[in-house]
């Protein structure tokens, strides 16, 4: 059977205590949304001071270095400036090498021997000159000499031969080699040298260098000869070099002859001056 529409009105329960539960219900929601706040804001205010406080600590682990950490990466673990090291390390470096110098010479050669009576003498070395060299003046083109001291003889116009003595003197930071080495090289300056005027084509021939003594000290001569290929010279067309170099007690000393080849009289007087070679005792 079909019934009208129930009439409009607040509904309640059988036993009339349904508003007392809902208000106590809202209460309690009230309470537990008010609790939440308090500690959303106490949470939130340790951990913004944990974030932010003023310790010098970068609270992102992945972000750029701090100001103090770029400072200990430029110091040593010891505490001293990587720069500061760097720069000792610069100024205790090796010195560069010194680059020797080919046919070297002092750039002010000076005389300290003195002569004794009817001797020539230089470094610990000392010579009786042949009568025929009447000229006396340091030679030119020796190398690596000092206290040098030469005598000399015309050949024709200004061609002269000549004889000297005198003392070895090396470069400055390059080591000396010894008097065998010395004795070549003096003589490969001597023939390299600017001194050969109008003579043209020189050619260095027949050099041997062989041990020698000199009263009783121990030293090598180097012998060789110089050979023009064209000159304005009639009486020579070839110089031979002779280099005595002997290790004496007054230091390596080196004694040489230049002699025009051809010309009998200079040929002998450089083996005269040569045989009346000594020391200075």
């Amino acid at each position: 059977m079909h019934t009208g529409p129930q009439p409009t009105g607040t509904h309640t329960s059988p036993t009339g205590q349904g508003g007392a539960r809902g208000g106590r219900g809202t209460a309690l929601l009230y309470g537990v949304i008010a609790f939440s706040a308090v500690f959303l804001l106490i949470v939130g205010g340790t951990v913004g001071f944990l974030l932010l406080r003023p310790d010098g600590t970068d609270p992102d682990p992945t972000g750029t270095a701090t100001e103090t950490e770029t400072a200990t990466d430029a110091t040593s673990t010891d505490g001293t400036s990587t720069e500061t090291e760097s720069a000792s390390e610069s100024s205790s470096a090796t010195p560069t090498e010194v680059t020797p110098e080919r046919c070297w010479s002092p750039e002010n050669q000076t005389r300290t021997s003195n002569n004794p009576s009817g001797r020539l003498r230089g470094g610990g070395l000392q010579f009786i000159p042949p009568s025929l060299y009447t000229e006396r003046g340091r030679p030119p083109g020796v190398a690596y000499a000092d206290d040098l001291q030469g005598a000399q003889a015309k050949v024709e116009d200004s061609w002269y031969s000549t004889m000297f003595v005198g003392e070895v003197v090396w470069q400055p930071g390059i080591e000396y080699p010894g008097a065998e080495a010395a004795s070549k090289q003096i003589v490969g300056c001597f023939f390299s040298a600017p001194i050969w005027g109008e003579a043209k084509g020189r050619s260095l021939d027949d050099q041997v260098t062989e041990p020698v003594t000199v009263s009783g000290m121990p030293g090598y001569r180097t012998t060789a000869i110089v050979n023009f290929a064209s000159s304005p010279l009639e009486l020579t067309s070839a110089t031979e070099l002779v280099v005595v170099v002997v290790d004496t007690p007054q230091g390596p000393s080196v004694f040489g002859t230049e002699t025009a080849v051809g010309v009998p009289e200079h040929e002998e007087a450089a083996d005269e001056a040569y045989e009346s070679l000594t020391g200075i005792g």
